[in-house]
């Protein structure tokens, strides 16, 4: 039996969930919430196999706390389930490593199916674009683009901290401030590309040039078409 914790700040959304989690003969609610703290509270200390979590929470982010929740040993698999699901927001849930994306409008056996899937380690997202992938890159310090690569490589902090030789606290600093600039504006579905141009596109292409840059194109050609058994998304399994 998987267990299943919700958050949600819509209570209709969240009793919906609440329903069709039951429903499933494999599937149980471990607790639903509208708050991260009163999920907490909840669960009480209970872990759940799967965390479906709302993109857009009243005074919370749910990338921010996916990225938060990774952080910590033997973390729950996250989805965010989110209104907001498009090519944007699957490139900066998965720099906050979370393990599937489902848009709200899709049928409910589609997220049913992610649930089983993520929970046996599957990543089920949409692919994302290159020149969504490029534009992002765009928009992060270059101190940050190896954390970005191996954090999409789905590394853990202390291995990031390992192999650039910082401090584990600053990696997960830098977590936050990547993801934190790569979440798109809530009700925004696309990233804004801007055209590549001169100094742009050579640094483009020369970070690709380096190890973390090689790192960050095999998870572009992952991303890529893989099909997977839920209309429109993709899966991979983590190296």
């Amino acid at each position: 039996m998987l267990r299943v914790a919700l958050l949600d700040d819509h209570p209709a959304v969240l009793a919906g969930l609440q329903r069709l989690v039951e429903s499933e003969p494999d599937l149980t609610v471990a607790a639903g919430a509208s708050t991260a703290h009163e999920l907490a509270y909840e669960l009480d200390g209970l872990r759940p196999d799967v965390l479906v979590l709302d993109y857009d929470v009243a005074r919370d982010d749910g990338l921010s706390h996916c990225r938060r929740i990774k952080s910590r040993p033997q973390a729950p698999a996250v989805i965010i389930y989110s209104a907001y699901a498009g090519p944007a927001l699957t490139l900066a849930a998965r720099a906050a490593q979370t393990d599937g994306v489902v848009d709200k409008a899709e049928p409910v056996s589609t997220l049913t199916s992610a649930l089983r899937r993520v929970a046996v380690g599957e990543v089920v997202m949409s692919p994302v674009p290159r020149d969504i992938f490029e534009a992002a890159v765009r928009r992060l310090d270059d101190d940050d683009l190896p954390v970005f690569a191996m954090l999409l490589d789905r590394e853990p902090v202390d291995s990031i901290a390992g192999a650039l030789r910082i401090d584990s606290a600053e990696v997960s600093w830098r977590a936050q401030r990547i993801v934190g600039r790569l979440r798109p504006g809530r009700g925004a579905r696309a990233l804004v590309v801007p055209e590549l141009k001169g100094d742009g596109v050579a640094r483009c292409r020369g970070w690709r040039r380096t190890p973390a840059g090689r790192a960050a194109g095999r998870f572009a050609r992952a991303g890529r078409g893989v099909p997977g058994s839920s209309p429109g998304l993709a899966t991979r399994k983590p190296a």
